[in-house]
């Protein structure tokens, strides 16, 4: 489950509406052994053992798609604007893509002793105990887009099941009811995959019980994996009316256009290419943005908690501000609480001008980041 505006007029008018700034919670939380508890107003608090500058690590175990690098970068960036400046140092570790290597590169990283990790995590539990040994060493671990179920971790995230409730009822009032659909499941085995998954298999069921899954492929979250996993399924069921993917929709329509067909209902994520192709003639989309915006959110939340400042709760998730974009055409109504919808338009939601593999909002408006610079490199 990774650029950005060229000239400052273009993220002045669209980018920013974009933008929400996530609600953030206040409360109770527990961390390791370099962290000094303090009583303030009541609520527990926690502090570094130790001045700035604070070492972030950033762990990652995929580069296959435009969002990883573009997270990657946006940490990097970000980490040179204010209040980050002189008080934050972003280091890069990317892993091979298996659980082993990951918690190898993370045990690693452990004996560094960096103030926290910003963790993309390739599974929900395989790597409880390595994060709970980072907690122990008095490391702050805060998960980007794919939470997992070790306590100590802060999960910042976005809804994506809830998202895609809305994702899997916009396709079945397109397909009016009736038909098949392609399903992906993305990485299988990660928690984020499963929800994206089970998100849209709710909405669909919801408002069109009789619609059939015709058949699944693991689209991994790219290009290249989604479109030989569509085209196998084609060849044993032409007659498919949707698909949902957990990446892009382009792979879609070259696979239908390669197999002579017409293009049909697809839903992806929110690059502005993708958003761009949607709105052309003939082609329905519903996309849902993954906003690189949650690397941000996830920074300011630990330098707030190494500063002494109320930490968020265990066990809750810190929220992302999200939101899904559909074709003006055919026109249905779809609401999902906590998700804004809009329609797809140019220069208000995608920009041709920008590069395609953009994930969008690509920044939150108080750190000043172009879009050209925003752009992460595989």
């Amino acid at each position: 489950m990774t650029e950005g505006v060229r000239r400052a007029s273009a993220r002045k008018h669209g980018i920013r509406r974009l933008v929400g700034v996530a609600a953030v919670f206040g409360g109770v939380a527990a961390l390791g052994i370099g962290l000094a508890s303090s009583a303030s107003g009541g609520k527990n608090s926690y502090r570094a053992s130790h001045g700035p500058p604070y070492t972030f690590v950033v762990s990652n175990n995929f580069l296959g798609n435009d969002w990883r690098p573009q997270v990657e970068k946006l940490a990097q960036l970000t980490a040179e604007l204010p209040p980050f400046k002189g008080k934050v140092n972003v280091k890069i570790v990317n892993s091979q893509s298996t659980n082993q290597a990951q918690i190898a590169d993370l045990n690693s990283i452990i004996q560094t002793k960096p103030d926290a990790i910003m963790l993309i995590p390739g599974s929900s539990t395989a790597l409880n105990p390595t994060i709970k040994r980072a907690c122990d060493a008095g490391i702050l671990v805060f998960t980007i887009s794919a939470p997992v179920t070790e306590p100590c971790a802060w999960n910042v995230n976005q809804d994506f099941y809830g998202g895609m409730t809305g994702v899997g009822q916009w396709m079945a009032m397109v397909l009016k009811g009736k038909g098949s659909v392609f399903v992906d499941h993305g990485i299988p085995g990660l928690g984020i995959s499963k929800d994206i998954e089970n998100g849209f298999r709710k909405g669909l069921k919801d408002a069109g019980p009789d619609i059939k899954v015709s058949g699944m492929f693991n689209g991994q979250y790219a290009p290249g994996p989604e479109q030989s996993g569509i085209t196998s399924l084609l060849v044993g069921n032409p007659d498919v009316n949707g698909v949902m993917t957990q990446g892009y929709c382009t792979p879609v329509f070259n696979a239908f256009k390669q197999a002579n067909k017409a293009s049909v209902p697809a839903t992806c994520y929110g690059y502005n290419g993708e958003l761009g192709a949607c709105a052309q003639s003939g082609r329905a989309c519903a996309i849902l943005s993954g906003s690189p915006v949650v690397m941000q959110i996830a920074m300011k939340q630990a330098l707030d908690v190494l500063e002494g400042k109320p930490a968020p709760p265990k066990n809750k998730i810190i929220p992302v501000p999200m939101t899904l974009f559909i074709s003006a055409k055919p026109k249905v109504s779809v609401s999902v609480p906590g998700v804004k919808v809009q329609v797809l338009k140019s220069g208000a939601n995608f920009f041709p001008n920008l590069p395609p593999g953009l994930a969008l909002p690509y920044t939150l408006p108080q750190y000043k980041i172009a879009a050209p610079d925003a752009v992460g490199k595989k």
